[in-house]
């Protein structure tokens, strides 16, 4: 997704929301991005570990180039961080293997074209919906007001009947590409 970003005010949008936002408005005004903010990147499952996401990431990194694109920056989603969603982001974002490579291999792919990690994007997605609807997707139930872990959410669901509403308010992890 395009982009301005050109230091006038924060580097980063709100992540993946605030990207979309961004880049809707300002081609709405006119405005000419500098920037190219990777909203996804997905690799089918079958074909993984076969080094399509480093060709994909690659292939974005060179299209932004060729369209005049001066940075490339990704709210990145890290595979693993589902399994630790009590974790906070800021600390998940350290956490490293002893070759100094992160811990998590959708990061490590980043790493490895040359990324560097930013800042979490807390609030980097929002997901609202009533609990019937939170009890569908997710396949479980919500029998009172709090927070729950729900499997492969990578932050807690806030659940309240009393509003019957659910949020889920996504961190990411940003990262520079060069």
């Amino acid at each position: 997704m395009p982009l301005r970003r050109d230091g006038a005010g924060p580097d980063l949008p709100a992540g993946y929301d605030g990207a979309l936002v961004g880049s809707v408005t300002g081609r709405e005004q006119g405005v000419e991005p500098d920037t190219l903010i990777v909203i996804a990147a997905a690799v089918r499952s079958d074909r993984s570990g076969q080094g399509l996401a480093g060709q994909l990431l690659t292939a974005l990194r060179q299209r932004a180039a060729a369209t005049g694109l001066d940075r490339v920056r990704a709210p990145v989603q890290p595979a693993l961080k589902a399994r630790y969603p009590l974790t906070p982001m800021s600390d998940f974002a350290n956490w490293r293997r002893d070759d100094q490579l992160h811990l998590d291999p959708w990061i490590r792919t980043h790493q490895r074209l040359g990324a560097e990690i930013l800042e979490p994007a807390p609030r980097s997605m929002a997901i609202t919906g009533t609990v019937a609807e939170w009890e569908d997707w997710s396949q479980m139930a919500f029998p009172t007001s709090g927070p729950y872990v729900v499997p492969g959410a990578l932050d807690l669901v806030q659940i309240d009947r009393e509003e019957d509403r659910g949020v889920y308010l996504e961190t990411n992890l940003w990262m520079r590409h060069s």
